[in-house]
């Protein structure tokens, strides 16, 4: 049986919960109405003689007993007198013995027909245990239930997933399922997977991570993904109940996220959940970028991928559901009642709930004790109205004024890494960052173990990943604050150019094509940076660049100077440098640069076969493969033919992994009935041919069959022809029951 403290819900949803709770008990339905204030009735029965029950919650968990006892004594008591009830039922959250119901009983003489009339903690977790519909009605009961709980904790999951369900669960007292919550719920069971979109801030991840939960909570294993595709086709198990959470899956650098095969391989996983029923798939993205990525990749134009969307606008938000998000806020929070009060004069928390620019994260900030700290109760309102009004304030404050030198250096750091970096890499770009001259002059607390520990839960967010011996992961505590940080830093060149020599990371220099890209900074000055990067990563002997940083270097100078030639001797440098290490893991760029200085002829096709056996060596991606391709394609039919089996083999081990990307079901078995396998395999082996075409390999049969041995066809077929349906409870609405839904009702009760 469950044991509810109850603190997962506030007054109003108490109140609920208990009128359901005595409803079930008794077989009747207690009325919940608009008593009007200080009337003492939170529900009301009345018999068929016409004798009147009249029902009283308290959700007073943090306040001692005895508080309460006198309160019902001297507020209560005279309330109750003049309604003058039949009986009087008192529902409160407090555990309470046979001693303590004997008090309130005597706080309430003689209204209390009997002890059994009073339920405290222990009474109504019985009645949960014998009402489970109940408990199933009120969404944030059931999400922190021992049952849920134990489904979550039994599943064995990757650390970062383990975190993610961890904080859903600590923050679903702070969740209003609204109409989007059912809607959407119902296209993810429709369609198996379900791209939730909306503007920054909206509660498109907040919506995505409950619908995760939703179906965690049937006996799904949750994967979240963070690097791309690829990881959730590593655990991918067919027949199994699985569900993929891929927040802003095309992040801010949209045109990086579909280059080569990436927009294609996230349709062809699509489809493939698509046609497994045990499988769904969330994804989120700002509702401006997904249209972008739509214009730019013909696998989403084709796949009419709009049908698996699901925007959340303001629009769809109604005032009550507004009014309960800004109410819980209030409630869970610290905020003294000084500050409580502001909100309440003259009813200003109307004014919250109808402005243009509401959003469930600004009310998470405008109700952080926290953030608010640094105002004095007067200045409150003027400090909501303007986060309000200008709404990329909301990280202007925490950001300037409650963070020094050093903190807001290691924010940037972390900012324009891109994505996470594990602590020790941070560590090292944050020494060289306060090393450089001009940053000596900087304030405040300069070690990084103590500016990390104030930074994390506000800036910052750090998870210790268990599965990759304790290493820590540092990244932004909210993808919005890349925004701002992005934004407020662009007319900095000093300061960039500090940090992204200090960073030197190919994912650093990613976000610096994005600040080209979206025209933050202009082509001179990246030009300028560049070279300078280029010429620092020289001069100290390549010290914490691995080469294919330095190869996007010249990669992207190229881009933004044209006339630029491989003879320039920081070309020259560098491309030595990139030929005498070994090949990188990823090394995209580093074939692009190899590749065009071979062209102009300066490199030794020596030098290049021995890049190109090292690189197969790797495990190629496509991008990769078509680099080499090029590569190879320059070289002389006796270097071709030192190499071919060689990239036979990486060619190989790329399309038998990636067979369900590269060779689509539908096109597999285009044409082919149910248990046609021969005619399923002569269209495998056509698509097969045609893409090691484009490899360059030409009616290599022994290659052909190694690839169609290595692509499940039995078991691909079975999955694309069954009909294998789960039996799953898609649940029933988790929206509240309201026999009344007026604003100024649901804030008269607060505390």
């Amino acid at each position: 049986m469950n044991d509810y403290d109850f603190s997962q819900l506030n007054d109003k949803e108490f109140e609920v919960m208990c009128a359901d709770l005595l409803g079930y008990e008794e077989s009747v339905r207690y009325e919940r109405f608009k008593p009007g204030k200080d009337a003492g009735v939170d529900g009301r029965f009345f018999s068929a003689t016409g004798n009147e029950t009249i029902l009283q919650c308290k959700h007073w968990a943090s306040s001692p007993l005895k508080n309460l006892i006198s309160h019902l004594e001297t507020v209560e008591f005279p309330k109750v007198a003049k309604l003058n009830p039949d009986r009087y039922v008192l529902m409160i959250s407090h555990s309470l013995s046979r001693s303590d119901k004997t008090k309130i009983s005597a706080a309430l003489h003689p209204f209390i027909l009997t002890d059994s009339d009073i339920f405290g903690r222990e009474d109504l977790n019985d009645l949960l245990a014998r009402h489970s519909e109940v408990e199933q009605r009120h969404y944030k009961l059931w999400i922190s239930s021992t049952t849920v709980l134990k489904c979550i904790i039994n599943k064995p999951i990757m650390d970062r997933s383990q975190f993610e369900i961890e904080e859903i669960v600590e923050n679903a007292r702070l969740y209003v399922p609204t109409i989007n919550h059912q809607e959407a719920l119902e296209k993810l069971e429709s369609l198996g997977c379900a791209i939730i979109t909306g503007h920054a801030g909206i509660g498109k991840t907040t919506l995505a991570k409950h619908l995760a939960l939703h179906y965690i909570s049937k006996g799904f294993q949750f994967f979240s993904l963070a690097e791309g595709i690829r990881e959730a086709e590593a655990v991918f198990e067919s027949n199994k109940l699985q569900v993929f959470l891929f927040d802003d899956f095309l992040g801010s650098n949209y045109l990086e996220a579909l280059s080569g095969h990436e927009g294609t391989h996230i349709v062809q996983f699509i489809k493939r959940i698509v046609r497994d029923k045990t499988k769904r798939f969330l994804l989120t993205s700002r509702s401006t970028i997904l249209n972008q990525g739509k214009l730019l990749s013909n696998a989403f134009q084709h796949y009419n991928i709009e049908r698996n969307e699901f925007e959340i606008t303001l629009g769809s938000l109604a005032d009550i559901d507004k009014a309960q998000m800004l109410y819980n806020h209030m409630w869970h929070s610290d905020l003294p009642d000084e500050y409580v009060d502001k909100l309440y004069q003259d009813k200003r928390y109307r004014k919250i709930i109808a402005h243009k620019n509401f959003n469930p994260r600004l009310i998470k900030y405008i109700t952080n004790v926290e953030w608010v700290s640094n105002n004095q109760p007067d200045d409150y309102w003027s400090y909501i109205s303007e986060m309000m009004d200008n709404p990329v304030r909301v990280w202007e404050h925490p950001f300037e004024a409650q963070h020094d030198d050093f903190g807001r250096a290691l924010v940037l750091l972390v900012t324009l890494n891109r994505r996470s970096i594990d602590q020790n890499s941070l560590a090292d770009a944050y020494k060289r960052f306060v090393s450089f001259p001009e940053n000596l002059t900087m304030n405040g607390r300069r070690d990084f173990l103590t500016t990390m520990k104030h930074l994390s839960g506000s800036l910052l967010s750090r998870v210790v990943m268990k599965n990759m011996n304790q290493k820590a992961i540092i990244n932004l505590f909210n993808p919005s604050i890349g925004d701002y940080v992005l934004h407020r830093y662009a007319k900095d060149i000093p300061s960039l150019k500090s940090a992204f020599s200090s960073l030197r990371t190919a994912n650093s220099l990613r976000t610096l094509e994005y600040l080209t890209e979206e025209k933050l900074l202009d082509a001179k000055a990246v030009n300028s940076m560049l070279m300078e990067l280029l010429a620092e990563a020289i001069n100290s002997n390549y010290s914490g660049c691995d080469s294919e940083y330095v190869a996007m270097l010249c990669k992207q100078r190229r881009k933004v100077d044209p006339s630029l030639h491989p003879s320039h001797p920081h070309i020259s440098e560098a491309t030595k440098y990139i030929l005498s290490v070994d090949c990188p893991s990823v090394f995209e760029a580093a074939a692009e640069l190899i590749e065009w200085v071979f062209s102009c002829d300066m490199l030794s096709s020596a030098d290049v076969v021995d890049f190109f056996l090292r690189a197969c060596e790797k495990h190629p991606s496509y991008s990769e493969i078509a680099s080499l391709t090029l590569i190879i394609s320059k070289l002389d039919s006796l270097e071709k033919a030192i190499l071919m089996p060689k990239f036979g083999d990486a060619v190989a081990d790329y399309l038998i992994d990636a067979a369900y990307d590269e060779f689509p079901d539908d096109n597999v078995f285009d044409q082919v009935y149910p248990g046609e396998y021969s005619d399923a395999e002569k269209n495998l082996r056509c698509l097969v041919t045609d893409k090691l075409s484009d490899f360059g390999f030409e009616s290599d049969s022994d290659l052909i069959e190694r690839i169609v041995d290595g692509y499940a066809l039995y078991t691909r077929h079975d999955e694309y022809f069954g009909s294998h349906e789960p039996d799953l409870d898609t649940g029933r609405s988790s929206a509240e029951y309201r026999h009344f839904d007026e604003i100024d009702d649901l804030f008269e009760r607060i505390r």
